[in-house]
């Protein structure tokens, strides 16, 4: 018999069990202003509000239906990632600790 126990960790994507919140509503609308009837301007200004706000990922997310498998895969890519990220930015406050 084999007396392996079964790792208890959980995978990268569920080590966080901070319970999710979602975003908050927009209290007021998106607003641009209009200058010298300049109208590309101003949607290459809205464009930017509404990437900052998130309002362009929302849309591109809800184009098309996940299947949960899909949903799964994808939630585990962006927690891999937001890993590396985190882990570049220590090894980068590292260096420069170092090098002081």
């Amino acid at each position: 018999m084999n007396d392996y126990k079964r790792d208890n960790r959980k995978p990268a994507w569920k080590q966080n069990d901070r319970p999710q919140t979602p975003m908050e509503p927009r209290l007021c609308p998106l607003e641009v202003e209009i200058r010298n009837n300049d109208i590309d301007q101003a949607l290459k200004v809205l464009k930017g509000k509404m990437a900052k706000d998130g309002i362009l990922a929302e849309l591109k997310r809800r184009r098309h239906a996940l299947k949960p498998s899909e949903k799964i895969r994808q939630k585990h890519r962006e927690a891999l990632k937001k890993l590396r990220k985190s882990r570049g930015k220590r090894a980068r406050q590292q260096r420069t600790n170092t090098t002081d």
